[in-house]
């Protein structure tokens, strides 16, 4: 009786084990269809808003720079090997970008809208995440700029964080303060963290009724103009002007060589999807190698910023302030890390 028994659990184990086996084949076959549609789903559903790509992230530079930020995307645009969705969102920015230039003048025949420096009322929000992806996360209201092209909102990140530390003593962090050319952007942009912070059920939020009260510093001597077009993105001789998915501007600013991810790095670092910054080099001495930034780490969110390309992170760190740490999400060695990146001045 004992020897039947062991025998039909034997026989059941075995089928258990089959069942088992054919469920993990299915999920096998049925999980890259469904990630796969679930990757159409917002690719078809994607906006220039969506991606955080607007005429905000180029005001304030000169014609040149604008006409160099224009050209790189258009080449990069052209490559045979580029994905269409990243075609659309270069083509997006291309079109961010002569938006600006029309309205600077800087389009033969075109009267400008704005002054030539590309300097227009701006308008924004101020938010503090506490370290560890965990804590409170802080998002001021909505305000308009005193005066955005000063320091690009370091005076109001102070008062920020002066605030919240007297008000809740939150884990050390750096605020974020968010410039948008527009009211209805700079709401869009506030509701859209809103709801990526309350996806996020291991951490809260919380909505801190602010504005700035206290005027920012004096506007510096050196001429808009002149400070913008001191940092080019490349120039037609450069590495980058040759290899359309390289950032050869990070390097100026962090000691970073970037490129783009294509699908078979994305396969081999076991990133469902090819997107990121992939950090080719780390100069030494560069705020880089300070944030413990390695070969081949995939940069995928800057100051709370995606980042689907090296032109993203190179767009996100030209808008920061010079001695600003700037919070990093790195995919290493197949899970993410956080890190935090000082953005240095360019040379």
């Amino acid at each position: 009786m004992k020897t039947y028994s062991k025998l039909l659990a034997w026989i059941a184990a075995a089928c258990a084990a089959i069942a088992l086996s054919g469920c993990m084949a299915v999920h096998s076959v049925i999980s890259p269809m469904m990630q796969s549609a679930m990757q159409s789903t917002v690719e078809s559903n994607a906006t220039p808003e969506s991606m955080g790509i607007s005429t905000s992230a180029y005001r304030g530079h000169d014609c040149a720079y604008l006409a160099s930020m224009s050209q790189t995307f258009a080449k990069s645009q052209n490559e045979p090997g580029t994905e269409p969705f990243t075609k659309k969102t270069f083509g997006w920015h291309i079109d961010a970008i002569n938006q600006v230039r029309a309205e600077q003048g800087c389009v033969a025949g075109i009267a400008p809208k704005v002054p030539l420096s590309g300097e227009v009322p701006m308008y924004g929000f101020c938010w503090y995440a506490e370290p560890g992806g965990t804590g409170t996360t802080y998002i001021s209201t909505v305000f308009a700029y005193q005066d955005w092209y000063a320091d690009s909102g370091q005076h109001e990140q102070k008062e920020f964080e002066a605030l919240l530390k007297s008000r809740y003593s939150p884990a050390a962090a750096n605020a974020i303060c968010q410039g948008e050319d527009t009211r209805p952007k700079a709401d869009a942009a506030r509701e859209k963290l809103w709801g990526q912070m309350f996806g996020n059920l291991s951490s809260r939020r919380v909505a801190v009724a602010w504005t700035p009260v206290s005027k920012p510093p004096p506007r510096r001597t050196v001429a808009k103009n002149a400070a913008a077009g001191a940092r080019p993105l490349t120039s037609p001789s450069s590495s980058a002007a040759s290899n359309p998915g390289s950032s050869t501007s990070a390097v100026k600013t962090t000691g970073l060589q970037l490129s783009n991810v294509d699908d078979a790095t994305a396969k081999k670092l076991g990133l469902n999807t090819a997107r990121g910054a992939l950090v080719s080099n780390v100069a030494k001495g560069g705020t880089g190698a300070k944030a413990g930034l390695r070969p081949s780490d995939v940069i995928v969110e800057i100051g709370g910023q995606d980042v689907n390309s090296a032109e993203d992170a190179q767009a996100i760190l030209s808008a920061m302030r010079p001695g600003f740490n700037a919070p990093l999400r790195v995919w290493r060695a197949r899970k993410m890390q956080d890190l935090q990146l000082e953005v240095a001045p360019a040379q």
